[in-house]
């Protein structure tokens, strides 16, 4: 072996694997087009790592007679075109989920369209609230401050910041019940009147 990790080969293996080649390159290229099914190119693509891997294994292959081989040629290219097509086949199989995880998304404009109407609704909703109530819930939504840091910070009870969080909480879906996507908790229908 050299330096890049490739087998180096005495010269008079060189000449004798290249008459090895020539002497088996056609047969073996009519294999591959049969089993490749006329697709010149990855026949072609299949002789080549046929004799790539014969030169690899040539110390072992050139003590054998011609028949055997021909039958290491054969055996080898066999080999190499499963493998090839058990890779293409997995690749195929995958190439679904490949495509789903690397291609974004179409863009939804009507739900886009609707979100923005609601985040703008929600916004003058949290605006018309009374100043505490607003003040507790944009500290628990918009600073996510635990409701034990709200009510030290204000000076109010605990249970305090929690009726200010469950009335707000209800302007809100009353105010946005037309965009709730899954109705409120009260058992009624969200209304549908857009």
């Amino acid at each position: 072996m050299d330096g890049s990790g490739e087998v180096r080969l005495p010269p008079r293996h060189v000449t004798e694997l290249s008459s090895f080649f020539a002497a088996h390159d056609r047969w073996l290229f009519g294999h591959a087009f049969l089993r490749t099914r006329g697709d010149r190119e990855l026949a072609a693509d299949l002789v080549q790592d046929t004799f790539e891997a014969a030169a690899r294994a040539w110390t072992r292959l050139r003590r054998r007679a011609g028949g055997q081989q021909r039958a290491w040629l054969l055996g080898t290219l066999a080999n190499k075109d499963i493998s090839d097509l058990r890779r293409r086949e997995a690749f195929r199989r995958k190439q679904p989920d490949i495509l789903a995880r690397y291609q974004g998304t179409a863009s939804d404009t009507a739900a886009r369209a609707l979100n923005a109407i609601a985040l703008e609704q929600a916004r003058k909703i949290i605006e018309d609230m009374p100043p505490r109530q607003k003040k507790v819930a944009l500290m628990r939504w918009q600073d996510h401050m635990k409701a034990s840091e709200i009510a030290a910070e204000l000076g109010i009870a605990e249970s305090t910041v929690h009726a200010h969080l469950h009335t707000a909480r209800g302007k809100l879906v009353a105010g946005l019940e037309r965009y709730y996507p899954f109705g409120i908790d009260n058992g009624k229908e969200p209304r549908r009147d857009l």
